[in-house]
């Protein structure tokens, strides 16, 4: 009877300090610790920290690539913040991989797809055919000058093509999902909104023929058996990684287990990926941050809106320590009192662009020194990250 074990991660957002003992530095030792094994990554790996911000400065290669070639994946897919830096940035880093790079739901705007949409593999003499697939909702988390060259298509849509397409050529399905879980996966009771950003319960119970299902995004550990489909959800940073453990009888009968396995015991790669010393001096380095305001008012596009950042310093470092994780910034609506005391204080930059009736102020800050009860809305992007593509890459680079 065929074993067959497929191991995953996700949302590793390039994590590989080895001055912090990051724990995905263990990632290239999980592969051997199994017979039959393909190890695929589920979207997120090469943006999303300030060490990646360096990497895509320093080298039009990234030395994720290095990292990723090391652990051995066999497949890799986008998440959305693999966008980030553009689409030609994203190209470079997957024609660099041993990696299949796989995706079904992205084309570009005449109708092509980016990337190819699955791959079958042979293990063991069992045919695994998996798919990759991105959040239907992209143009709700990703800014529009980083999408308007592409078409996300609705994942279901793309996915039930792929799968009808591909099933009958293997054993094994398996499908790599770069979105979240917004149901219970043994009730099935709403967990989140229903925003079509998170779908995994959806596309599980909507299309027949799935054996395997990968999904992340949300930074969660979540698994589960939903029909006779397993389900992992394998956390971030490379805190732990899910294995989908597949028993195939003589009779192509399948049973599935699942589990999540926190990386410990494992020894840490001691392959030095970057020079620390440059990284530090890049950290420590001047950034023109007279662009800042600039930047807010085009990525939010708002009539009315002031602007009021108080900044740590200039540097990499500081402007990093200035847009604090997970809201770097923040949107209030204030009274013309609070508006009065809130403005005169000291501010790094400040932008004050109001119609002179105005009686009432939307004011958007990295301060969190201002009434919690005046909170419109709040934003977990990358701040620094954006700003720092804003200021180097030029229009093409982001078509």
């Amino acid at each position: 009877m065929p074993e067959v074990n497929i191991l995953a991660t996700t949302d590793i957002h390039g994590f590989i300090d080895n001055q912090k003992n990051s724990s995905a530095l263990a990632l290239p030792a999980i592969k051997q610790q199994y017979p039959n094994a393909l190890l695929i990554d589920n979207g997120d790996f090469f943006i999303g920290n300030p060490l990646t911000s360096f990497f895509s400065e320093q080298s039009t290669v990234s030395p994720l690539v290095n990292f990723a070639n090391d652990t051995a994946y066999d497949v890799m897919i986008p998440g959305n913040h693999d966008f980030d830096h553009g689409l030609n940035y994203l190209q470079k880093q997957a024609a660099a991989l041993k990696a299949d790079y796989l995706c079904c739901n992205v084309f570009t705007n005449t109708d092509q797809l980016v990337f190819k949409p699955f791959v079958i593999k042979e293990i063991a003499g069992v045919r695994v055919g998996i798919i990759g697939v991105l959040t239907s909702g992209m143009s709700m988390i990703s800014d529009y000058s980083l999408l308007k060259g592409l078409i996300i298509k609705d994942a279901l849509a793309e996915l039930r093509k792929n799968v009808t397409q591909l099933r009958p050529q293997v054993d094994l399905l398996i499908v790599a999902y770069h979105g979240g879980i917004e149901r219970n996966l043994q009730t099935g009771s709403p967990t989140t909104y229903a925003t079509g950003e998170d779908e995994t319960y959806k596309l599980v119970t909507s299309i027949e023929g799935i054996d395997g299902f990968i999904c992340g995004h949300q930074h969660w550990i979540n698994q589960g058996v939903v029909g006779s489909t397993g389900v992992i959800q394998c956390g971030y940073a490379g805190n732990c990684y899910g294995q989908l453990h597949f028993e195939i009888s003589p009779q192509k009968d399948i049973s599935v287990s699942t589990a999540i396995i926190e990386i410990k015991g494992l020894p840490l790669s001691s392959t030095t990926y970057y020079d620390n010393n440059q990284y530090q001096q890049w950290l420590e380095a001047k950034v023109d941050v007279t662009q800042l305001t600039n930047f807010l008012q085009q990525k939010f596009n708002r009539k009315n809106l002031g602007i009021f950042l108080d900044l740590q310093g200039s540097t990499n470092q500081t402007l990093i320590d200035s847009f604090t994780i997970p809201y770097g910034v923040r949107i209030y609506h204030l009274n013309s009192q609070e508006y009065q005391q809130f403005s005169q204080r000291q501010w790094s930059l400040k932008v004050e662009d109001f119609a002179e009736s105005t009686t009432d102020f939307r004011v958007l800050t990295n301060s969190y020194d201002i009434w919690d009860y005046r909170l419109e809305e709040q934003f977990v992007d990358n701040i620094f990250d954006e700003y720092l593509v804003y200021l180097g890459l030029t229009q093409e680079d982001l078509a």
